[in-house]
């Protein structure tokens, strides 16, 4: 087999230029190889000398004598299960309804084609065409608190109301939250997996994973019947910083999967936001450290509209200060002590002073106008509000 060795800047021109649409023999073995963990480490390197997933599955040692720092042990392993492959087994696992995108065609998100290690193969669920100019990657802990909850319902929904494509990990918490405050608001909303596409971690979003290719999708990079194992999710979270033009990080301690994403965002030259948070609350040390560096402190969803560019044309049909303005007496005092993060009843009392019967009939009063909402526990917080569209 002749091999030509391209130049990477003119190779990357190309992948540019044209359109890259694979044969069906082509993601057959773009499939096999994606199996194989070398492959993937690799794959930057290999598609700089090999124009085809054939050529490389073809390979033998010789032709892979242009890296000279791969040799050795790993070659050899490499090499040896590359010659065992077979073809149309891991086409066979894939569900109709599951599309492969590898790095060769049309469809892959340039985004990602400008890391420095792209995944060769994309395991898609849904549809993932979106406008790069309004979208944001949204991460955080997997155990938040009712703060971090209310944060992170107020920005998802109100973004994905503005038309923004929020992207996250499909994770317990900050994560999970996005995706159900982008669903709630009709938005678009992808969650990046670390396992297969077919295991379903955490279990308890079974639900969530259904819904979501319904307004947006599930991606993988990693091959059917993947476990979630521990080191899936860094590689996990370049996918999701590179995807989002910006990255809001919502509660993350010191030692958070949340922090590596943030640096991978900024390597990435992305928009850094942070959420700050009590300094007494270990979930936030990772954050406030954030804005100490140099990250955007936001407080509000439309700071980063403002960042980007984006002006925002208020909704005259729906306003929480009309919905508010008229307020009085019992219902005004308890509203305005009612903020994002959740309150229980008897604190509620306690700070504003009046007689709890009078504090229990006008939360009454405020949740039936739907100007708060009761989380488990008697606590009370403010929910979400629409507030308009961008103008792009």
């Amino acid at each position: 087999m002749q091999n030509s060795k391209m130049d990477l800047a003119l190779f990357e021109k190309e992948l540019h230029e044209f359109d890259w649409e694979p044969t069906a023999d082509e993601i057959s073995l773009a499939l096999e190889l994606n199996t194989l963990n070398p492959f993937r480490l690799q794959f930057r390197r290999l598609r700089t000398i090999f124009r085809s997933f054939k050529a490389i599955s073809e390979a033998r040692e010789s032709d892979l004598d242009e890296i000279p720092d791969w040799r050795g042990v790993h070659r050899d392993n490499y090499l040896k299960r590359v010659s065992g492959i077979k073809p149309g087994t891991e086409m066979a696992k894939i569900p109709g309804d599951v599309k492969i995108i590898t790095y060769f065609d049309s469809r892959y998100p340039r985004q990602l084609r400008e890391i420095y290690d792209p995944p060769p193969v994309l395991y898609v669920l849904g549809d993932i065409s979106y406008d790069y100019k309004t979208s944001l990657s949204i991460v955080g802990t997997r155990l938040n608190s009712d703060y971090g909850r209310s944060i992170t319902e107020q920005f998802s929904y109100q973004l994905a109301s503005w038309g923004f494509t929020i992207i996250s990990g499909g994770a317990r918490g900050i994560d999970s939250i996005a995706h159900q405050g982008v669903l709630q608001a009709g938005g678009v909303t992808f969650a990046v997996l670390g396992n297969g596409m077919d295991v379903v971690f955490p279990a308890e979003n079974k639900k969530l994973f259904q819904e979501i290719p319904n307004n947006g999708a599930l991606i993988s990079e990693f091959p059917m019947g993947t476990i979630p194992e521990k080191f899936n999710f860094p590689a996990r979270n370049r996918i999701i910083a590179a995807l989002g033009r910006g990255l809001l990080i919502i509660e993350a301690p010191e030692r958070s999967g949340a922090l590596i994403t943030a640096d991978l965002a900024m390597q990435g030259g992305k928009e850094l936001f942070v959420i700050p948070g009590r300094l007494t609350d270990k979930r936030s040390s990772g954050t406030n450290k954030l804005i100490q560096d140099g990250a955007h402190l936001v407080s509000d969803p439309s700071d980063i509209t403002i960042r980007f560019g984006l002006t925002i044309m208020e909704d005259s049909n729906q306003s929480p200060e009309q919905e508010t303005v008229q307020l009085t007496g019992d219902e005004k005092v308890i509203y305005e002590a009612v903020g994002l993060e959740a309150k229980e009843t008897d604190i509620l009392v306690r700070e504003i002073g009046l007689p709890a019967q009078r504090v229990l009939s006008a939360l009454l009063v405020l949740q039936t106008r739907g100007l708060i909402k009761e989380l488990p526990g008697s606590r009370f917080v403010r929910p979400v509000r629409q507030l308009g569209k961008p103008i792009r």
